[in-house]
């Protein structure tokens, strides 16, 4: 096993780019070696008599240019394609047990995300894997937060670079630094069972071997397929249910978490506030101290209204309805409709009366369809979990309701409390690289569980001057999870949320409850005020009062600023917690420089502050701060930062990234 990384060129105005240093170290030890190109460390990583796994940190960038060089340079190697009847669009890669020699695959998702890339050399493999999978993380938080012997330099990344020019000795240490950081993290969780490619993959693994159900023994698959069969090969009759397979079913009723703004609260200053995050809330909802139940093995089918047997207390159900909604007087929203042209599918809406997107008409009873024009009432269908069936009767006005359809499920309790339990005295009692690995642990099982059969990939081609071209390929073949247990988790997550939300919500324009998202809630209240919710910092189902605050602003979802004041209670230094999707950090610390009123002067009388800051951001951010004069209230849609999003742009040799201006856009509203 080894860990690898690659520094490439970045000059202005580039036009194709290289690998100027390929650091590699084998795990075990401490023996970094450093290459001036790409063709010396790939000839160095596949001279091995054996099997090779090598890690990057982020594939996605370093594999690019392994990808480069062997569609372009390496014109021995092949890729590893079973050819379908209609070429390779209709095919797929070979098994690695099938590959030739000098062949070549690689795992690329259709949204883009990078696995693994694959080389048969000679009679071994070489496998190159993605470490942000295992640890999503950036180096320097991997190395605080495994306090790892090594941690991250800095390094200035512009200048003239090039395959085989000198590296210096501080290039050479920041780069030997960067490889045993996440080296060193990796052999902790090699060491700790952690095998697989990703890290839910691991989770899923141990969870199975915790129930004796691993895929080792003919015994244990037969007891996870019974247990957790794959209801995608369970097939239904379209016209009747609605769906073709009773997985595709209950996945309809699979939704993610709460993330929601109050309408009229938006953009206005607040203070005095608090946020309280739930301590680990999928694992919360999964563990029997909760007192949630779990569908287990194969669902029951009916027509029409719900059968009682369906309502029993140990059994769990699926129901699809058709209604119109209209949320009642002083409740919060939690409906959000996927699949729908009509409605925006990041909105929780209150109301089914939809807006059309293409004519921009309204009406109280009818609708006219975005895509057919035709126009019919404003009702829905949607599939509920049983959890969430309730939460909507409580927070909507249903009117012509009817139930459709459904399934119901045996259910058991505690499935996860010996994996939870374990992981969660770990979290508890550690610090360093086993509480790190405990808290990934916790988090990244519930996501399999939900997983669908949806495999589709993109493969590559090259334009005229060598760049990568990503083409994508529909596919339907992944082992899926079991979606009944996914869709179940979330939905009692966010009824945690919400229930906890309402009781803090007192109308939108009197103090209480202002944003959600997922495992917290932020509201206009000091934490003696705060109702609904339990409060203790470590135990599960209970909150944490992570912050107050003595201001805060919030644009839209995922889009806010508070200014903390104390943590835990507990009061800190003041400063500012900017959360905004799609904002680099960079940007990011930009604008709160840009908000203190004293650092346009500084730059204008201190020199050496001024190079710092040009060091860090450039002429265009050390301008930017000298001419802007903002306040922490110009952090709303439209705000443009003109330095610091770095965007991947693929030429000739693999991936750029070409600095941009960050803009704070207006989102797309389809619906009221």
């Amino acid at each position: 096993m080894f860990m690898a990384d690659f520094e490439t060129t970045v000059y202005e105005g580039q036009t194709k780019t290289e690998v100027w240093a390929a650091a590699v170290v084998q795990f075990g030890t401490e023996d970094v070696k450093i290459f001036h190109n790409i063709e010396d460390f790939f000839e160095y990583i596949t001279g091995f008599d054996q099997n090779v796994i090598c890690f990057f940190h982020n594939i996605r960038f370093d594999g690019s240019f392994l990808l480069s060089y062997l569609f372009n340079q390496r014109t021995d190697y092949c890729l590893a394609y079973m050819y379908g009847e209609e070429g390779i669009a209709d095919g797929d890669f070979l098994e690695r047990k099938f590959m030739r020699e000098k062949t070549f695959k690689y795992s690329i998702s259709d949204r883009g995300q990078w696995y693994n890339i694959t080389l048969r050399p000679g009679q071994y493999y070489v496998e190159f894997r993605d470490s942000l999978k295992l640890l999503p993380f950036s180096v320097e938080k991997i190395g605080k937060d495994f306090q790892t012997k090594h941690q991250k330099l800095e390094m200035e990344y512009v200048g003239f670079r090039y395959a085989g020019c000198e590296i210096t000795p501080e290039e050479q240490e920041y780069i030997k630094n960067d490889v045993l950081v996440v080296k060193e993290a990796l052999e902790f969780m090699v060491a700790s069972g952690y095998k697989k490619s990703t890290i839910a993959s691991c989770c899923l693994e141990e969870f199975k071997i915790l129930h004796g159900m691993d895929d080792y023994s003919w015994r244990g698959k037969a007891l996870w397929e019974k247990r957790f069969p794959d209801l995608y090969k369970m097939p239904l009759d379209k016209e009747a249910f609605g769906a073709t397979s009773a997985g595709s079913y209950i996945n309809n009723s699979y939704r993610g978490g709460w993330c929601y703004l109050v309408k009229g609260k938006e953009n206005r200053i607040y203070t005095n506030g608090t946020t309280a995050d739930v301590n680990s809330l999928y694992p919360s909802v999964m563990h029997s101290e909760s007192g949630n139940r779990y569908p287990v093995g194969q669902p029951h089918f009916w027509k029409g209204p719900i059968p009682e047997e369906a309502t029993y207390w140990d059994r769990y159900y699926f129901v699809r309805i058709k209604t119109e909604f209209l949320i009642k007087p002083g409740r919060l929203p939690c409906i959000q409709i996927k699949n729908n042209p009509d409605y925006d599918p990041t909105l929780w809406l209150e109301s089914s009366k939809a807006k059309s997107i293409v004519k921009k008409r309204h009406s109280s009873n009818f609708v006219e369809d975005a895509v057919t024009g035709e126009v019919r009432r404003s009702y829905v269908i949607l599939t509920l979990t049983k959890t969430d069936f309730k939460l909507v009767q409580d927070q909507y006005d249903l009117f012509n309701f009817e139930v459709l359809d459904g399934c119901w499920f045996e259910t058991a309790t505690g499935l996860f409390d010996d994996y939870i339990d374990k992981y969660k005295k770990i979290k508890q009692e550690s610090k360093g690289a086993k509480r790190a690995t405990a808290k990934l642990s916790l988090n990244s099982l519930y996501g399999k569980f939900a997983a669908n059969t949806d495999s589709s990939f993109k493969y590559i081609e090259t334009y005229a001057d060598g760049t990568l071209c990503f083409l994508d390929v529909p596919q339907w073949k992944k082992k899926p999870g079991y979606i009944p247990i996914g869709s179940a988790i979330t939905s009692y997550a966010r009824d945690f949320t919400i229930r906890a939300a309402q009781a803090n919500y007192h109308g939108p324009s009197k103090p209480g409850f202002i944003y959600a998202d997922t495992d917290s809630i932020h509201c206009d209240l000091p934490a003696e005020k705060m109702r609904g919710i339990k409060v203790d910092p470590k135990a599960f189902c209970c909150w944490k009062l992570e912050g107050s605050w003595d201001q805060a602003l919030f644009v839209r979802q995922k889009t806010y600023l508070e200014h903390i004041v104390k943590e835990d209670l507990q009061p800190v230094d003041p400063y500012w917690s900017v959360k905004c999707a799609g904002m680099p950090q960079t940007c990011k610390d930009l604008f709160l420089l840009a908000c203190d009123p004293e650092t346009s002067k500084r730059i204008e009388m201190d020199e050496g502050y001024r190079e710092q800051l040009r060091h860090e951001y450039g002429d265009l951010g050390v301008k930017f701060l000298s001419q802007e004069h903002l306040t922490f209230t110009d952090f709303r849609i439209g705000l443009i930062i003109p330095t610091g999003k770095l965007m991947p742009r693929q030429i000739p040799g693999g991936t750029i990234l070409v600095d941009s201006a960050y803009c704070m856009r207006e989102q797309q509203i389809y619906t009221t």
